[in-house]
């Protein structure tokens, strides 16, 4: 699904004369979203937005905001990178996989049918 934003003088005009305008459109785009999206991935969806939107209010300035998103971004991305790097080598053991907090966290991949082996 395509959704149709503004030009983007609109939304900075927006953001310079009336923010809270702004925001609701964000809200009101990112419940769009969510909505439509199958209903197996709706919670999952509004977790990660939950945890998005709590982000941004721990930030000071925009710019913060934007700065962390980023690294979140990034973060994600490189979690993604390793699981599809050890995966593609044969990997069908749990994966340790370092969280933000610094901590390990296991990722249980599924069986395959042929392997008598259990997690």
């Amino acid at each position: 699904m395509i959704l149709k934003l503004q030009d983007f003088d609109t939304l900075k005009g927006l953001a310079e004369k009336n923010p809270a305008a702004l925001e609701r459109l964000r809200l009101h785009h990112i419940n769009k979203l969510i909505d439509d999206a199958p209903p197996q991935l709706q919670r999952r969806l509004r977790g990660l937005q939950f945890k998005i939107d709590a982000q941004i209010s721990l930030q000071n300035t925009p710019m913060a905001a934007c700065i962390k998103l980023t690294q979140m971004m990034n973060e994600s991305f490189e979690h993604l990178r390793e699981t599809l790097n050890y995966l593609s080598k044969g990997g069908t053991e749990p994966m340790f996989m370092e969280t933000q907090s610094g901590c390990a966290e296991i990722i249980q991949f599924p069986q395959h049918k042929h392997s008598k082996q259990k997690i």
